[in-house]
């Protein structure tokens, strides 16, 4: 897949309720099977304090970077490959939780105005519309877990996902970044020694919702 050339898919065909995805979509965490996973990840974001969700961690290396650096923000990470998740878990300090899912089913679960932050790193651009993250629908469901000031920052060396991003979050302000530690992704790191240019946007959550 040539990153210079490739361009959104087209969203897929509605199958009904819910969204279409990997993992059974939306409908993930309404699975028996899944009630625990669905009472970890609710137990972890009661109580006060920042939320930071990295969607897409792969090896973890900024994420738990991220959250030993800063032991008073919890740091919930999304990963739909399990060894990458299984790999990530051992080391992942109390206020870090690594789960196994589709964003767009995990967003569900997450209270209103409950995040401080959502980071997309590096996303690896999708061929067909099912993998497809940057949605209408994705975005109104960020709007719903941030918080008051709270922002959306995505980091990308495609041309045409920072074009698609910036048309997504139209209405939306310029936002803060997560706090974040040193460490940079491998794809930061071959950006960085192939001289590929990175783009990162963030965007800062409306008050109104008024910027579909």
């Amino acid at each position: 897949m040539d990153r210079d050339t490739w361009t959104p898919p087209a969203a897929p065909a509605a199958r009904g309720a819910g969204t279409v995805g990997t993992l059974y979509g939306s409908r993930l965490f309404l699975r028996p099977e899944h009630a625990a996973a669905r009472a970890t990840v609710e137990t972890f974001l009661a109580g006060d304090g920042p939320v930071v969700w990295e969607i897409g961690f792969d090896h973890g290396i900024v994420l738990l970077d991220a959250a030993r650096a800063h032991p008073d923000v919890r740091y919930l990470g999304a990963e739909i490959r399990r060894k990458r998740v299984e790999a990530v878990l051992p080391n992942a300090p109390p206020n870090c939780l690594p789960v196994r899912a589709d964003a767009r089913a995990l967003v569900a679960l997450i209270p209103d105005e409950r995040l401080t932050h959502v980071l997309v790193q590096f996303p690896t651009p999708a061929l067909h519309g099912h993998h497809w993250l940057f949605t209408p629908e994705v975005r109104d469901g960020w709007r719903r877990a941030l918080a008051p000031g709270g922002s959306v920052t995505v980091q990308t060396d495609v041309p045409a996902l920072v074009g698609w991003v910036d048309a997504l979050f139209a209405g939306w302000g310029e936002g803060a970044a997560p706090p974040l530690g040193g460490a940079s992704s491998r794809r930061a790191r071959v950006c960085a020694r192939d001289g590929l240019t990175v783009w990162t946007r963030s965007f800062l959550r409306p008050d109104a919702a008024h910027s579909r």
